[in-house]
């Protein structure tokens, strides 16, 4: 059987997929066995650099060598732009060599316990203009695949369920796909596997990252509020922010501590604050999907 893959070139994590024995597709453990990535670039010196989980805890403390070196200027975000330069240690990358390190990773943890891949799938936001897609095409190709299709993340993640559900899929569905960095959301008419999108809709920059975002400016507020400080940002983290959101997502609230030299506070922030905070973000999300249907002039109570 040919070995070929999926992946998914996201915005904060990045996976790979293929199809088992059994014909269901599957993700496939990286090298240090976790099923997704960080996209996340950390340059050590010239021509020297990691990527993945170590990246990304030392992005940290070695932000401004690292791609992302701060939340919204992941190289997803800049696809297709001939404008954007990642310089460090005095070499030039580009959103493209970024994400070909990336997807060079995940090619040579696959190919290590797998063997060589033959082809690949590689997956795009649904509102990627033409630019973008072809700079995705251009990475991968640099990351020595050789790439059989680009499509939507939408139409893939509608194409696994088909396949994974245990009953035979029949009528219309929205495909609400809200990921690190961008969102996305389809309309699809399915009938077991035969799949057919309808429309597409979506934000370019609207993501996880920015309800992360949303909440490390929630508690840069409480804590000045307390302290009569600006709080630094290296003592309340993008990933500590990640973290305290999912905890946001278990419980009612969460105690966010902070000791830095401009002050020490305990700061309690609820469900409620965090919702409040995002609110408009989700309402870009809901309004996506609200033109998704009324492009199509479908009613919600016309979705199966």
């Amino acid at each position: 059987m040919a070995n070929i893959i999926g992946i998914d070139l996201g915005t904060t994590y990045s996976a790979v997929a293929k199809i088992n024995n059994s014909g269901k597709p599957e993700i496939v453990k990286n090298a240090q066995g976790g099923n997704i990535t960080p996209s996340v670039v950390e340059f050590t010196g010239k021509e020297k650099y990691s990527v993945g989980a170590t990246a990304k805890k030392m992005s940290i403390v070695n932000a401004k060598n690292c791609v992302p070196s701060n939340p919204g200027d992941e190289a997803k975000r800049h696809m297709g732009s001939t404008e954007k330069i990642y310089e460090i240690f005095d070499e030039k990358h580009t959103p493209v060599s970024i994400s070909a390190l990336i997807l060079k990773k995940l090619k040579e943890d696959f190919e290590n316990e797998n063997g060589a891949i033959d082809s690949a799938v590689v997956t795009v936001p649904a509102n990627f203009a033409n630019e973008a897609r072809e700079a995705t095409a251009e990475a991968a190709k640099l990351a020595g695949l050789n790439v059989e299709n680009i499509i939507n993340e939408p139409t893939a993640a509608t194409f696994a369920c088909s396949v994974l559900s245990s009953e035979e899929l029949s009528g219309k569905y929205v495909i609400y796909d809200f990921g690190g960095g961008t969102f996305d959301c389809s309309i699809a008419e399915v009938q077991g596997q035969d799949i057919e999108i309808l429309t597409s809709e979506g934000v370019q920059k609207l993501g996880g990252k920015d309800l992360d975002l949303a909440l490390i400016n929630l508690v840069a507020k409480r804590f000045k509020e307390e302290t009569g400080k600006n709080l630094n940002s290296k003592f309340y983290s993008i990933l500590k922010a990640e973290e305290d959101k999912k905890t946001l997502s278990d419980r009612a609230s969460t105690l966010v501590s902070i000791q830095s030299p401009e002050g020490i506070a305990d700061i309690t922030i609820t469900r409620d604050d965090f919702e409040e905070v995002i609110s408009s973000l989700v309402l870009q999300a809901e309004m996506a999907v609200e033109v998704a249907l009324d492009r199509l002039d479908l009613k919600p109570d016309q979705i199966t």
